[in-house]
């Protein structure tokens, strides 16, 4: 159990007036336990209360995988044949939460937190923001753990850039990258590999489009490491590019070094995204920037701060983020450089350092 992370939570709890707060599984639960059970309709979690204690209430079928990590004196577990609700409602009044509060967080699944609340005299409330919040400020050995995750996620782009020939398909990269990121100790997340058309689709999905002679490839890939996530994206071509897409290119590579160079302690999270969007802007593809800058890292891959406009955050030491600009034409290519950035005590360090100018291959 993270000592110092239940702590920081109760500090937040009485902060927000909260008598609990459920974790379901996810990567925040990987972080205060250590795994992180399979999430079905089978409703289970970790329950932290106010005061420190805690308790974890889950399926059979994942009560001695908990147990070995949190003891049995912790974890109560119900039955298939059992009705849940009923099982911790017993539990609840047990612990003295009958007619409390609980923050839940992003991972809970409404159906189950729904039944609870008919069963049972319980208010649940949004705890996504609170818990968020909570990692938004990294020690120095979490920030250590994003270098690392950092560094093995370059490894992995610069090998995969080698990798790309004219001829195999989309999948066939997808697992050149999941394979490097396992060789090298890492968890794959996500390997998002878009080519030709494909890379105007800022989250594309596909896998089996081939890649051509003259062509354009986006790599947007990720894994954990050590329980700390990688988020880097770079675009390459095949053979020389279009005037447009140098064009385009250009801009996305300035406005990343923009978003790059304003970051610096106490500068408006807003303000972050306003100047590395006004150089697409500026350029006359201001509509075809349609995401935010970015999102902050650390355990998760998404999580607080997320660079927009309308988060009135502050740049702080401590602080981990990604710098994504990027410019998607419908049907014809789209373009986007991501790094992943720390606030230090002296400024922003840029942990990802792939060639960011134009890669032909």
């Amino acid at each position: 159990m993270n000592k110092v992370y239940i702590e920081r939570m109760t500090i937040q709890m009485k902060a927000n007036q909260l008598d609990a707060m459920l974790i379901v599984p996810s990567d925040e639960l990987r972080m205060m336990i250590g795994i992180k059970p399979l999430l079905c309709e089978r409703f289970q979690g970790l329950f932290v209360k106010s005061d420190g204690d805690y308790f974890y209430f889950c399926n059979l079928l994942s009560g001695d995988e908990v147990q070995e990590i949190l003891g049995d004196e912790k974890v109560f577990t119900w039955f298939d044949n059992d009705s849940f609700t009923v099982v911790l409602k017993d539990l609840m009044i047990k612990q003295e939460l009958i007619g409390k509060t609980i923050g839940v967080n992003g991972t809970a699944r409404a159906f189950n937190i729904k039944r609870i609340e008919e069963a049972m005299e319980i208010t649940f409330v949004d705890g996504k923001g609170i818990i968020e919040q909570l990692n938004m400020i990294k020690n120095q050995e979490e920030l250590q753990g994003l270098r690392e995750a950092s560094k093995k996620a370059d490894e992995v782009m610069k090998k995969a850039i080698l990798f790309i020939q004219p001829g195999m398909s989309e999948k066939n990269i997808v697992d050149f990258i999941e394979n490097s990121f396992m060789n090298r100790g890492c968890v794959p997340d996500f390997a998002l590999v878009a080519s030709g058309p494909n890379s105007a689709l800022p989250h594309y999905a596909g896998t089996e489009r081939i890649i051509m002679e003259k062509d354009i490839v986006l790599m947007d890939i990720g894994a954990k490491f050590k329980g700390f996530s990688s988020d880097t994206t770079r675009t390459i071509f095949v053979g020389e590019p279009s005037e447009k897409m140098k064009e385009v290119y250009e801009l996305v590579y300035r406005a990343n070094q923009k978003g790059e160079m304003v970051s610096e302690i106490g500068t408006p999270v807003g303000e972050v995204d306003r100047a590395a969007r006004e150089v697409i802007v500026s350029g006359g593809y201001g509509l075809f920037f349609t995401t935010r800058l970015g999102h902050g890292i650390g355990y998760s891959t998404h999580e607080e701060p997320y660079i927009n406009q309308v988060n009135n955050k502050i740049l702080s030491p401590g602080m981990a983020f990604t710098i994504e600009p990027g410019i998607y034409l419908r049907n014809q290519f789209g373009i986007r450089i991501e790094d992943t950035v720390i606030m230090t005590e002296t400024g922003l360090e840029i942990l990802n350092h792939v060639e960011k100018t134009i890669i032909v291959i």
